[in-house]
């Protein structure tokens, strides 16, 4: 019943003695999960970037990641090189993800497939309480800095989805790759009106399309980011789902998408799905009807290289927070667990 427990860990202190406390609890498994990982994708990825760029992009990076970072290399006795191409490479892929915002009885809840690369390595969950920092619960792969998905003690539920992009950060202004962003905005912000002030102030290297949930007053919005620019969409009819391309305006990298689990497909499958059921008199059952949306064969990705890795189900008001800790793909698969809310923080 409670085998899922090992892939939770709580980490508490400064940035420094949190990355050490991880690397000498994760010792040499650390380096071999690191390894499999950057092995299973460099066939499919920039080298020369990789190989390049890893530890300049680190150098960039805020103050505070960088101590954790080499505090995480320390305590595990790895170089903080191979940490550095570990988060870097995420720069050099394209990922896939479908998700969702519905509104039942007034609170808000989120459904979210992840659609990435060596779903073995996934299922884990972080809970940190960083020294001036927000707690936070962050989903990733064991031992990771970053995260794309979490939600922190403000009740403030954030995640981000891959977006093509055709424009560059604005010169001179401050700008983080997307799962940096997200996992800062997680640790300073408390509501959605300053998420939307760090978007307007740092931009991203990359697309993001951003999912936020304010727990305390289940407000809801979609930002669809460029690397310069963001746009806001909110829900119409209480609900709203988003995959991987823009809709508030003509997405130029889309091509020909009908294919079967392309971006357009998801989308309105995950759109159909979630206005049924939104309409729903009395909507019952929960999570179990939205886990069923993420599982469906038109949503959910399960062959090839690129597979739901992990899914969440979470309902930010009421600390309901559902997750598969292991097993893929994710949504049909997974081992779903609830994770006790707040977890220590």
């Amino acid at each position: 019943m409670n085998d899922h427990l090992h892939r939770i860990s709580t980490y508490r202190g400064t940035p420094h003695q949190v990355g050490l406390a991880a690397g000498k609890a994760l010792g040499a498994r650390l380096e071999r999960t690191i390894r499999h990982y950057i092995t299973s994708l460099e066939a499919y990825t920039d080298m020369h970037k990789f190989e390049e760029g890893a530890l300049p992009w680190l150098r960039g990076l805020p103050q505070r990641y960088q101590e954790e970072l080499e505090g995480l290399a320390l305590g595990a006795g790895i170089p903080l090189k191979l940490l550095a191409q570990w988060s870097f490479i995420e720069e050099c892929e394209k990922r896939g993800c479908s998700g969702a915002v519905v509104l039942v009885d007034d609170q808000a809840w989120v459904a979210r497939n992840n659609d990435t690369y060596v779903p073995e390595l996934w299922g884990y969950a972080a809970v940190k309480e960083l020294t001036g920092r927000i707690p936070t619960i962050a989903f990733t792969m064991e031992g990771d800095v970053f995260t794309p998905t979490g939600i922190n003690r403000e009740r403030l539920w954030l995640h981000y989805n891959f977006l093509e992009v055709w424009d560059a950060p604005s010169p001179g202004k401050p700008h983080l790759s997307a799962f940096v962003w997200l996992t800062a905005a997680l640790e300073t912000c408390s509501n959605i009106r300053e998420v939307e002030v760090f978007l307007d102030e740092t931009d991203r290297d990359s697309g993001m399309l951003l999912f936020a949930v304010d727990g305390k007053t289940n407000e809801i919005a979609l930002f669809e980011c460029l690397c310069a620019q963001h746009f806001r969409r909110d829900p119409q009819v209480g609900w709203i789902v988003g995959t991987n391309h823009f809709c508030t305006l003509n997405d130029p990298t889309l091509g020909d998408e009908d294919y079967p689990l392309s971006t357009t497909r998801r989308f309105r499958r995950m759109e159909d799905l979630t206005r049924d059921l939104a309409g729903e008199p009395k909507v019952s059952g929960l999570p179990g009807s939205l886990i069923r949306i993420l599982a469906d064969d038109g949503i959910e990705r399960r062959e090839g290289r690129l597979i739901t890795a992990y899914s969440n189900v979470a309902c930010p008001s009421t600390g309901e927070i559902w997750y598969t800790f292991g097993g893929y793909p994710a949504a049909s698969q997974g081992n779903w667990q609830r994770l006790e809310w707040p977890i220590g923080i």
